[in-house]
């Protein structure tokens, strides 16, 4: 009585390996979500500046603080450590164009490109202030269609309040007014600091002064739009 071999069935046994790598990565990417997920709640809750900011704890939760016990020699780091540094020590010297005003005259065309020269080339309370009156409010709504960087709303305040002239009472209004068209706005209002919001208040009170003072038909203009104003930015119950 011949014995048959039991028939193999290569093609249809399971790839262990590759399900061992898949079940691995698909953990891995259930790690990284809730990693991030958990930086981001974290980022908020520290009122981080800027947007930049938020992304940076967002890219950086997968590192771990050094223990005692790690030893970095025999570690070389190729990278240096300001190579922006380097390469302005290299360059020819930039001509002054009077203190941190913009090298050229090309106003940003959106969010990120504001948020960038903002950072970057107005460091001043005056040149801040200067900055957005020369932008204007309609062209800073255009600019903020989409949504305002987080914690730039209140920089952007606290510019306009601490370098308020009366003289531009008009062109104050119009840049709040013109923030306020921002998609989700009632939510960077709501990530105002306590501080933040007392700037915001202190801001609108000194427009309020200057209002008072604008002729009849103006002032009573710009008064009603202040007053719903002072609602979209929560400072008056609805």
């Amino acid at each position: 009585m011949s014995t048959q071999k039991p028939k193999s069935h290569d093609k249809d046994s399971l790839n262990f390996d590759k399900l061992e790598k898949e079940l691995y990565a698909a953990v891995d990417a259930d790690k990284k979500y809730w990693r991030e997920n958990d930086a981001k709640f974290r980022a908020v809750g520290q009122k981080v500046e800027t947007y930049e900011e938020f992304q940076d704890i967002v890219k950086a939760s997968h590192l771990k603080p050094l223990d005692k016990g790690d030893n970095l020699n025999g570690i070389v780091f190729d990278q240096p450590w300001n190579s922006h540094a380097i390469k302005m020590k290299n360059a020819a010297p930039l001509k002054s164009t009077g203190g941190d005003l913009q090298q050229n005259d090309d106003l940003p065309k959106n969010g990120p490109e504001f948020a960038r020269d903002w950072r970057r080339h107005h460091k001043t309370v005056q040149s801040q202030y200067g900055y957005l009156l020369k932008i204007g409010g309609a062209r800073l709504g255009e600019m903020f269609k989409t949504e305002i960087s987080f914690g730039l709303l209140g920089d952007i305040l606290s510019a306009l309040c601490h370098g308020f002239s009366s003289s531009d009472s008009t062109a104050v209004l119009a840049v709040v007014d013109g923030l306020c068209s921002a998609n989700r706005f009632s939510l960077s209002v709501q990530f105002l600091s306590s501080k933040e919001k007392q700037v915001c208040s202190d801001l609108f009170q000194k427009l309020q002064s200057s209002i008072e003072s604008q002729t009849e038909a103006d002032g009573k203009h710009m008064h009603d739009r202040l007053k719903e104003l002072e609602k979209i930015y929560e400072l008056r119950s609805k």
